[in-house]
């Protein structure tokens, strides 16, 4: 056979395998479809080989995720912020989420150990299977809330000491007279064990209030060896009242918390 005979008969060959590829697949045609006449078995091993979540899944993890926002929701717009009954929320969500919507409801077992779970994320004590049932774990909730807020709202006296030191305008410098008024007052102002002194400077600018008050800090703690811990500085940046005056002075509180046991 000659040369262009051959190269007809390769022509055909190409034609006839680009038809087998894109054509239905179901077959090969002669020689030329090497490979091709088995994608109708490829496909449907594609189908049956699906891997993942079944698509159900999908949107219960949707939903859940709507109820649990929600939830927060309610929860910052609540009157009272109650860490019992946010735990009790939280452990019937978190088991209904791992159980992924199936199987039966939920045991005493499995509801009393996530609520114990979140109430120990919470710092509060777990309660019982009895208190549960009983609604008694709601009076401990109350109880409890009531013990935090009285720990974080414990009652104290302050001593105030109104311009413990002046400066002169637009300076946060303390002058030789302001020294020597420190060191006159220094015993009155010293902070004991469980006290807190708290010096407040006052200017318009916010930095140089705070400038003022570090610098009597300072002079209070390497000069009269107070408890660096114990001596707080603060700014009160003020408005100028219509005269233009601003106080360019520092204030002292001496804090001192009172005992549970004094009425």
């Amino acid at each position: 056979m000659s040369d262009s005979h051959a190269t007809t008969a390769h022509a055909e060959h190409t034609e006839h395998g680009a038809q087998g590829e894109h054509g239905e697949h179901g077959g090969g045609h002669g020689g030329g479809a090497h490979g091709h006449g088995g994608h109708g078995g490829h496909k449907g091993h594609h189908e049956h080989a699906h891997h993942g979540p079944p698509p159900w899944l999908i949107s219960f993890g949707d939903m859940m995720t709507l109820f649990l926002c929600f939830f927060i929701i309610l929860v910052t717009m609540a009157k009272t912020q109650d860490a019992g009954l946010v735990a009790r929320g939280l452990g019937t969500f978190v088991v209904a989420l791992e159980s992924k919507g199936m199987g039966a409801p939920l045991s005493g077992a499995e509801y009393l150990n996530a609520v114990n779970t979140f109430r120990k994320n919470f710092g509060l004590d777990e309660i019982s299977e009895e208190e549960m049932l009983e609604g008694k774990a709601d009076a401990r909730n109350l109880e409890e809330v009531r013990q935090v807020l009285e720990s974080a709202l414990r009652p104290y006296s302050a001593l105030q000491q109104p311009a413990i030191a002046r400066f002169a305008a637009d300076a946060a410098e303390l002058d030789e007279n302001a020294r020597k008024y420190l060191d006159l007052i220094a015993e009155s102002l010293r902070p004991g064990f469980g006290q807190l002194l708290i010096v407040e400077g006052h200017a318009s600018d916010p930095e140089l209030a705070f400038r003022r008050a570090a610098a009597v800090r300072d002079y209070l703690i390497g000069t009269h060896t107070f408890v660096n811990q114990r001596v707080e500085a603060r700014a009160w940046a003020r408005e100028p009242s219509f005269s233009g005056d601003v106080p360019a002075a520092v204030d002292a509180r001496l804090i001192q918390p009172i005992p549970k046991d004094v009425n």
